[in-house]
Formats: structure tokens, C-alpha cells, sequence
């Protein structure tokens, strides 16, 4: 009867870059599980056989049993709905397969194993199918431990193998797939490591970004590892042509590859974070940076009848997405997405409406939004708020023009703007959504560097 699953990793497929703590755990096991895929990939099997004679000792007995792996349809041609569902189906295929193989061991056989290419935590899916199996005894009334192993990883090894940090001082690193690799990437993200890429999709991204450096590597960790490194544009035809080789001799390809974008492009790329400020104030009202703790003030000015009547949507925020909402203001503030701001009653301390400046189409232009709470209307926040926010943004953001706009309907909302000393500048037809369903004009108004006036009175 089973009574332990042991997840380990065994790094890439060289017997000495199993960790200590993992060579001691293949002595601990009595059936090792193997996913057998096929002809093209039988010589994986063999290698993790490999293993297992050259870090066992001799004294303890195991078997390994190969246990064909439930088909897999072509992840290329899916979306990502039918992508998702067609790997919980295949995951679930996986639980039923082992299930039936582990319930026919032998008494004594109390330690099921199974061993994962480099680390198990990246990309493989064994963890997952191990504790669907786990609950499944668990429901049963069988309590069966489990544990996992950590492994030397494909993205530490080609590192090392290229003589290269993973990591650069203060530049991030990201971590994805070939799937979503194209739809996501930009230099600011960092170093990119690209795991479980079939189709090399970083040839996509060659007429784009031709200086990212590439480093490649496959079958890294064995006899066979091949590298290639360089400009992503200059070396993609040798990496296609070394991996279609690779293919052709080995039937499969196991490879990973960073990006690396060149120096500078960090800072040269998308906009720079908004400078960070204090409080402005003019006795009345402060402004000052939105935080995570202002969340009810973000709640309060969005439902109430009169925000809802002129929302695109009309639905009310949750307690929930109000606190999502603040608490993402300071990273959309360091990105340079977004300044926001809450409005305070400078004579009581509290929270009175929130205002933004988002930046907006060519550089220098900021469209600019805000909102107050019910109890604090009438008494001309909104104008002061947008005077302290649009000094600020042509003195220390460094922008050049703020628009803003508001459904024709909502003639407070312009009058407000006015006094500020925005003009407006035209009549939108239909931009607008309603909650109905239906489409309202909007006017827009804008206001410049050159003609803003921070004495402009009520």
C-alpha cells in the first residue's frame, strides 16, 4: 500500500549535477513512475535509468515502470481557453494512468518516486498531477505524503553554461513561455528566460528588437548540449538550423534560451516614473499620492448614484476591486502609467475624492480624471484639486498639455474644469458608453503649459 510520493529533481541529466539531498532520496524509493512518450523520446527514459544506476547503491532494490502518457493535442493551433482546458484534460488523464499503476504495486512497495528533468518548481507539471493524486486517496480516508526535491534548473544551467549571471544589478528578470512570449515581451521587462518553446517564437520578435542578445542552449547538461549565443537577428538562422539538426538526430529537442536586452534600454524604453512628490496643498484642499490605506475613498467616490449615473458601466465597485484599485497606484506611479492622487479636506484629515493624470497618446500629454465624495461636493474641491494637480504636472511631471472630457450631460463636471482654466475645445459625437447600452457626446477641453494660470479664481 502507498504511503509516500517523492517529487525529485535531477537537474538536467548528468548524474553529477544531482544534488546531495536528491541522491539520497532516489535510495528512499521503490517504484519509479516514468511517463513513457513514445519511441522519438525513448532515450529520456533511458537517461533518468542512467541516473538511477549511477546514485543508487546497489543494496536497494527498485523497479521503474514506464507508463505511456495520455495524448496531448497540438498546444500551437489552440486559443487560450481551449489551450487551458486541453491541458487540465491531459493533466487529468495523467492522474487516472498513475492511479491505476499505483494501485496495482506490490505490498512492499510503499514509496513511489518520480524524477523531473532540472527543477520541478519551473515548468513541469508533475506536482500538480501529484497532488490531485494525494487528494484523490485523501477523499478516500488514505493519507499519503508527499515532498518535492529541488533540481538544478535549465535557466541556472544555461546560465552557467554561457558564463553569464541570471540576474544584472538592479534588472529584473522574467520568466515565461514560448505561448505567451510575443504577446508580452518588451526590453523593460528585463532578462527574459523563455521555457517550453516549441516553435522558437523568438524569431517574431527579430525585425523588432534585432540587438537583444539571445542565449540558447538544448540538451543542456549532457553530451550533447549545444550553444549559441549573439544578436537575436544575427544568430536566429544558426539556432534554427543547429535545432532542426538536433531534431533530426535526436527525434525531440530540449532547449531554453534568455533575452537579454543591451545595456540602457531599460531606461530608454516606455516612459519613466512619475517623480515622486509631497502633499500640495492650498489650505483647502491637499493632494497627495494615492496609497493602498486610501481604498475606501476610491469605494465611496465611485458608488454613489450620481458617479454611477455618468460610469461607463454603472456597476459598483466591491470592497475587493476598491482595494486592488489603491493598491496598485504606487506601481502604476513608478511606471509612469498613471499619477493618482487622493483629495483631502485639509481642515479635517479626511479623504474627499481621488484625481489622476494618466499619460496619453504623443509625449507630454496627460488626460487627466477625477471624482469627489457625495458629502464633499458643492464646495469647489474638484477645481482647487485640479489647479494643485495641474501645476504639477507642467512643473515637476514635465508635461506639456492635460486633457480631460465628460459626457455633455454632465454639466457640473465641466464647469468645475472651466474654472480651473481648461477650455474646452470640441463635442465628441457618441464616445462615450452608457450603461444602457446606449453612446453620449463628450465635450473635451485641454489645457496647456503656456496658459495655465494658477490664480484662476472661482
Amino acid at each position: 500500500m502507498i504511503e509516500r510520493i517523492r517529487v525529485i529533481g535531477i537537474g538536467m541529466g548528468d548524474p553529477l549535477q544531482v544534488t546531495g539531498e536528491a541522491a539520497r532520496a532516489l535510495a528512499t524509493v521503490d517504484v519509479f513512475l516514468v511517463a513513457d512518450k513514445g519511441e522519438a523520446a525513448s532515450d529520456l527514459v533511458a537517461a533518468r535509468q542512467a541516473v538511477c544506476d549511477a546514485l543508487i547503491p546497489a543494496e536497494h532494490a527498485y523497479r521503474v515502470l514506464e507508463v505511456p502518457d495520455p495524448r496531448r493535442g497540438p498546444d500551437g493551433e489552440r486559443d487560450d481557453t481551449a489551450y487551458d482546458r486541453g491541458v487540465r484534460d491531459w493533466h487529468a488523464a495523467r492522474v487516472d494512468a498513475y492511479a491505476d499503476v499505483i494501485g496495482g504495486l506490490d505490498d512492499g512497495e510503499r514509496t513511489v518516486g518520480f524524477l523531473v528533468w532540472g527543477d520541478p518548481a519551473f515548468y513541469d507539471s508533475t506536482i500538480r498531477v501529484v497532488d490531485a493524486l494525494v487528494e484523490r486517496w485523501g477523499a478516500r480516508g488514505l493519507t499519503v505524503e508527499h515532498d518535492v526535491i529541488a533540481g538544478i534548473s535549465a535557466p541556472q544551467l544555461l546560465a552557467a553554461r554561457h558564463r553569464i549571471p541570471l540576474n544584472r544589478i538592479g534588472a529584473p528578470i522574467h520568466i515565461t513561455t514560448g505561448r505567451r512570449l510575443v504577446d508580452e515581451y518588451d526590453p523593460t521587462l528585463g532578462d527574459v528566460v523563455v521555457m517550453l518553446d516549441g516553435h522558437l517564437a523568438c524569431a517574431e520578435l527579430a525585425d523588432a528588437f534585432p540587438e537583444v542578445e539571445l542565449y540558447w542552449g538544448a540538451y543542456l547538461g549532457t553530451p550533447d548540449e549545444l550553444l549559441v549565443r549573439g544578436p537575436l537577428a544575427q544568430v536566429l538562422d544558426e539556432v534554427r538550423r543547429v535545432r532542426a539538426e538536433a531534431r533530426e538526430r535526436h527525434g525531440w529537442v530540449m532547449d531554453t534560451y534568455l533575452l537579454r536586452p543591451s545595456p540602457g534600454t531599460l531606461g530608454d524604453t516606455g516612459p519613466s516614473g512619475f517623480p515622486d512628490t509631497e502633499p500640495l496643498t492650498d489650505g483647502v484642499v491637499t493632494v497627495r499620492p494615492l496609497e493602498a490605506g486610501d481604498w475606501q475613498v476610491v469605494r465611496d467616490e465611485h458608488n454613489n448614484e450620481e458617479s454611477l449615473r455618468w460610469d461607463f458601466f454603472g456597476r459598483p465597485h466591491t470592497d475587493d476591486e476598491a482595494r486592488t484599485s489603491a493598491a496598485r497606484a504606487r506601481r502604476e506611479w513608478r511606471l509612469g502609467r498613471a499619477a493618482r492622487f487622493v483629495m483631502v479636506d485639509a481642515a479635517t484629515g479626511l479623504g474627499a475624492g481621488v484625481i489622476s493624470v494618466r499619460r496619453l497618446g504623443p509625449p507630454g500629454l496627460g488626460l487627466v480624471g477625477y471624482g469627489v465624495v457625495p458629502e464633499f461636493r458643492g464646495r469647489g474641491f474638484t477645481t482647487r484639486a485640479l489647479r494643485l494637480v495641474s501645476r504639477w504636472a507642467f512643473d515637476v511631471a514635465g508635461l506639456d498639455r492635460l486633457e480631460l472630457g465628460h459626457k455633455a450631460e454632465n454639466v457640473a463636471s465641466g464647469k468645475a474644469a472651466a474654472r480651473a482654466g481648461f477650455t474646452a475645445e470640441g463635442l465628441l459625437r457618441e464616445r462615450l458608453p452608457n450603461p444602457d447600452g446606449s453612446r453620449s457626446d463628450e465635450v473635451y477641453y485641454a489645457l496647456t503649459r503656456g496658459t495655465f494660470s494658477p490664480e484662476t479664481r472661482d
